[in-house]
């Protein structure tokens, strides 16, 4: 946690002039994530985790915004969200009469620094914030839930528990998951002059989070948002 709190503590030291005022924020809402799953020989991969679906989840948040010169700002972001996906795997005619362990969702809960530099349009009603920028993620704990397919029917669901330390992941894979995750965010938000925003981003994941040699595991989300902030910089 120690990398988080001076991240955050470098941005406003190297984003903020001593006559600046920084404006705090809370939002939260509703996220869909996906995995961009592929192989290096094949394309998409296939095997027990089937092909990549969209998992619906929430995140919350916790923003600065920081003045760095007109109408740019800073704006460092913690995010509690859940990533991940849900799988559905084609029926295959050679795997009839045969019980087969499927992983049909993975749930992964994440705590993520997005950085964006964002510029801000005024408006007679408040602003118009557009940004991008880097993000890093600390993986904190994950499940997936494993079923039994039969003749194409699921005929038995369990939950386990995934572990990034393990050094075997989801059974069904043999996927080994690492912990931190990287890429970049974009939003695009608006700010009303009663202190509420309301909001969208787009998170694409450039790090290869599987652990085996011959995949790649990338995450993406979007997320909508709605929340209200403590005061305003330009107040």
């Amino acid at each position: 946690m120690k990398i988080f709190t001076l991240f955050i503590l470098l941005a406003v030291a190297a984003g903020t002039p001593l006559h600046a005022q920084i404006s705090i924020g809370f939002r939260g809402g509703y996220t869909m994530a996906d995995m961009e799953y592929k192989d290096p020989t094949i394309g998409y991969k296939y095997n027990g985790m089937g092909t990549p679906g969209r998992l619906k989840s929430w995140h919350a948040d916790f923003l600065l915004n920081i003045p760095v010169t007109h109408n740019f700002y800073l704006q460092p972001v913690v995010r509690y969200l859940t990533k991940g996906a849900n799988f559905e795997r084609p029926d295959d005619a050679r795997l009839s009469g045969v019980y087969l362990p499927v992983a049909s969702s993975v749930k992964l809960h994440y705590l993520e620094l997005p950085l964006n530099i964002v510029y801000k349009i005024p408006l007679s009603f408040g602003k118009i914030a557009i940004g991008a920028g880097p993000y890093v993620g600390y993986g904190l704990e994950g499940k997936y839930e494993l079923g039994i397919r039969y003749n194409g029917k699921v005929v038995q669901n369990t939950e386990q528990d995934i572990s990034f330390n393990d050094q075997t992941g989801i059974i069904s894979t043999n996927t080994q998951l690492r912990r931190w995750d990287a890429g970049a965010n974009f939003m695009l938000g608006l700010e009303l002059n009663n202190f509420v925003m309301i909001g969208a981003n787009y998170s694409l994941g450039m790090t290869d989070v599987d652990k085996s040699s011959n995949s790649t595991l990338k995450h993406r989300y979007l997320g909508l948002s709605l929340g209200f902030l403590l005061n305003r910089e330009d107040y």
